[in-house]
């Protein structure tokens, strides 16, 4: 019995700690703040920078956006937006590789032969999947006829597009001194190259295989851009990364243009990282892009801030003998981009307005009878119609009363009460002066 008694106080005594500790730990839990997020994205060892949000057109961080420093690879963004829009109606248009293209081709190649016919297509996918040089050459001569046209269409092009400090000189981005761009300018160039069909399919391609030849058999091409293939580096792989590109020149440094997208968030965005430095394996184009899309992708979500069921005001209603008055919401939800840490309550503000103080009966659900406006931060938000949330019937004898205390106010019976005043005063006058007359006439015969 003692050993009994002994294990049960052992036993409550486990317990109780137990709980203690549970409890204690849960109030710890509890008192832990959330970690908050940085006003701005982490960037470093770089010339510039720039993070934009696709959706809603929002230029989200950037930094020296306006300095002109040397494009590396990122040059190819244009070469194709140029190449992609004169075979728009054929890509699979044919180019014969000849003797001059492949003179003019050093760097990055996958090295194809002279008499080799390709496609635009296939050298569209070479060239933005591998970042190669050839392939940039064999389009600027299928496009223009020569690299010194074809790299004047880069330039009106870039001039109507807005880019307006950007200056080309090749179609490959191999270093120039007088081939300069910003980072601002870049981004523009990106979000163009991303409206067009078929452009984000192939950079977001972690290997391309290009179909035989008449000279060649079929070849295998890895992604350069590590934020969208693994082959040539595990460490920058992005899951949500879906494509644009990257590369390096001795004078340029590091430089990527990229585009993350989350589904589920239904938010795109490009980060443009240009003249970065590499530390050994440590290389910062991919490091401050992983950084900024990281930080976009916390910072900012899409948020409702009006629900359509929200009951907004109230309105009288005449002439019904059940409801007098009648409830206003939203005629839709409105949901904006924000910060994560946006405080609805301080920072959101509504402005509403109806077109009438009172409403007459019949009244219907879903009548629009006024507007109601959001701001955040002054900044205006959306605005939507206010509408009646029920249908209310007419009353007949409250309608006809209506009409009698209408009709009772109105002029036309203001003037014939009036008148009616007037011929009825004159009436009694005149009836007075005539009995005065007459008892005038009754007291003379007496004298």
């Amino acid at each position: 019995m003692r050993t009994n008694s002994l294990f049960a106080k052992i036993l409550l005594a486990v317990l109780l700690i137990s709980v203690t500790a549970c409890t204690f730990t849960a109030a710890a839990r509890a008192d832990e703040e959330p970690i908050p997020i940085p006003a701005e994205p982490a960037v470093e060892k770089c010339r510039s920078a720039y993070l934009y949000n696709v959706e809603n057109d929002r230029v989200l961080f950037k930094y020296n956006p306006s300095e002109q420093v040397y494009p590396a690879s990122t040059v190819k963004l244009m070469t194709a937006i140029v190449a992609f829009e004169f075979f728009a109606d054929d890509l699979d248009a044919k180019i014969t590789v000849t003797r001059d293209m492949l003179d003019e081709v050093s760097g990055n190649r996958i090295g194809f032969y002279e008499g080799e016919v390709v496609s635009a297509r296939q050298m569209l996918n070479c060239m933005l999947v591998n970042s190669a040089n050839d392939a940039a050459i064999i389009l600027a001569h299928g496009v223009a006829g020569s690299t010194s046209a074809f790299v004047r269409m880069m330039n009106e092009k870039a001039a109507w597009i807005g880019a307006y400090q950007t200056t080309y000189t090749n179609p490959t981005g191999l270093h120039d001194d007088l081939m300069v761009t910003t980072a601002a300018d870049t981004a523009v160039i990106a979000k163009y190259a991303y409206s067009i069909p078929g452009f984000i399919e192939i950079t977001s391609t972690s290997k391309y295989v290009m179909d035989s030849t008449n000279v060649s058999d079929y070849r295998s091409i890895y992604n350069r851009n590590c934020m969208i293939s693994k082959y040539y580096n595990v460490n920058y792989y992005y899951p949500d990364a879906i494509g644009m590109n990257a590369g390096a020149t001795t004078q340029g440094g590091y430089a990527i243009c990229a585009a993350a997208r989350n589904d589920s968030m239904n938010l795109t965005y490009i980060a443009v990282v240009l003249g970065a430095e590499a530390e050994g394996e440590q290389y910062y184009n991919y490091i401050n892009a992983r950084n900024m899309l990281d930080w976009a992708f916390s910072a900012y979500t899409y948020t409702q801030v009006l629900s359509s069921s929200r009951v907004i005001c109230e309105l009288p209603v005449n002439l019904s003998s059940t409801l007098d008055y009648v409830t206003l919401v939203p005629e839709r939800s409105i949901t904006s981009y924000l910060p994560t840490d946006a405080d609805l309550a301080e920072d959101i503000q509504y402005s509403f307005n109806t077109y009438t103080d009172s409403l007459d009966a019949p009244v219907e659900a879903g009548d629009v009878v006024g507007t109601i406006t959001v701001t955040y931060k002054d900044e205006i938000l959306g605005s939507c119609a206010l509408v009646t949330t029920s249908s209310i019937a007419r009353s007949e004898f409250l309608n006809i009363l209506s009409k009698i205390q209408e009709f009772t106010k109105s002029r036309l019976f203001i003037g014939t009460v009036i008148s009616i005043a007037v011929l009825s005063i004159g009436y009694i006058l005149f009836k007075a002066r005539q009995r005065e007359k007459k008892l005038r006439r009754i007291g003379g015969g007496r004298l």
